[in-house]
C-alpha cells in the first residue's frame, strides 16, 4: 500500500493537472483569431516579409498560433509596455509583435519545464511539480531577459557614436545640403550602424508623408536616450525659431561630448 508522503505527491500532481487543464481550457474555450502585425503584414506586402523564427517553422508553428493565442488574452499592461520598449529599442530585426514575443516566452517556459520535469522524474521516480512551475517561470523570463540586455546594448551602441554622427549632418548641411539629403548621405556610408539604421525609419516616414518633427518625435520614443532626447527637442525647437539646423546640432554634439567629459571625470 502507497505511503503516505508518495499518496500526498500523487495528490499535487493531480491538482496541478486540473489547474493546467483549468487555465488552457479557458485561455481557448473562445477561439481568438490570430493574424500577423501590421508591421509584419506590411513588410510581406512589400516583399520584405523573409524572416527565420520559431512561427515560419512548419514542426512548431501550430502550437506557436496557440500560444500566440494565449499570449493575447495576457492582460498585463505593464509586461507589455515593457516587451514594446525593448522590441523597438532592439530595432525589432525579427519583426515581433508583442503577442508573438509573448509568445516565445510561453514556449521558452513551456520547454524548459517539461525538460526539468522528465529530469526529475528519472532521477526520483515523479516529476516533482514545484520544480516544473519554478523553472517554468525562469523559462518564461528568459527571453524577456535576453531581449531587455539586447536592447540595453544597442542603446549604449547608440549614445556612443550619436555626437559622430550629429557632427556629420551637421558638416553635410553646413555644407549646403539638406537634412533629408544629409541623413540619406550617413546612412548609405554606414548602412550597418545602429543610428543609421533608425535615421533610416525616419527618412523612411517622411518620404511616406510624416512631418520631419513627428518622424524626429517617433525615433526619440523607440530609442530613450535623454541625449537623444534633447536632439530632437533642440532640432524641433530650430524649426519654429528659424535657428540654423547645422549650428544646433554642432551644439548638441559638443554639450555630449562635455557632458561625457565631465562624467568621465566623477567616475576617474
Amino acid at each position: 500500500m502507497p505511503d503516505t508522503e508518495t499518496l500526498m505527491l500523487i495528490l499535487v500532481c493531480i491538482v496541478v493537472f486540473a489547474a493546467v487543464f483549468s487555465l488552457v481550457w479557458a485561455l481557448f474555450r473562445y477561439p481568438v483569431p490570430t493574424e500577423p502585425a501590421v508591421h509584419r503584414r506590411i513588410a510581406v506586402a512589400v516583399g520584405a516579409g523573409g524572416r527565420q523564427t520559431l512561427f515560419e517553422s512548419p514542426a512548431i508553428a501550430p502550437l506557436m498560433a496557440m500560444l500566440q493565442q494565449a499570449a493575447g488574452r495576457m492582460n498585463f499592461p505593464a509586461l507589455r509596455g515593457a516587451i514594446r520598449r525593448d522590441l523597438n529599442a532592439t530595432g525589432n530585426p525579427n519583426g515581433y509583435s508583442v503577442d508573438e514575443y509573448l509568445a516565445v516566452a510561453l514556449f521558452s517556459g513551456i520547454l524548459i519545464a517539461l525538460v526539468f520535469g522528465v529530469l526529475t522524474w528519472l532521477l526520483l521516480g515523479l516529476p516533482d511539480p514545484m520544480t516544473m512551475i519554478f523553472t517554468g517561470a525562469l523559462g518564461f523570463a528568459l527571453p524577456l531577459w535576453v531581449l531587455r540586455q539586447e536592447a540595453n546594448k544597442r542603446l549604449m551602441r547608440i549614445g556612443k557614436n550619436l555626437p559622430y554622427s550629429l557632427d556629420l549632418i551637421a558638416l553635410m548641411m553646413a555644407s549646403g545640403a539638406t537634412f533629408t539629403e544629409a541623413i540619406a548621405t550617413v546612412i548609405r556610408d554606414q548602412p550597418e550602424d545602429d543610428f543609421n539604421q533608425e535615421l533610416m525609419v525616419v527618412q523612411s516616414e517622411i518620404e511616406f508623408g510624416t512631418s520631419r518633427a513627428r518622424a524626429l518625435q517617433n525615433m526619440a520614443d523607440r530609442i530613450p536616450i535623454e541625449a537623444l532626447r534633447s536632439v530632437v527637442g533642440a532640432i524641433n525647437q530650430s524649426e519654429a525659431l528659424g535657428t540654423p539646423l547645422s549650428v544646433i546640432l554642432k551644439t548638441q554634439s559638443a554639450m555630449m561630448r562635455q557632458h561625457r567629459s565631465v562624467r568621465a571625470e566623477k567616475l576617474s
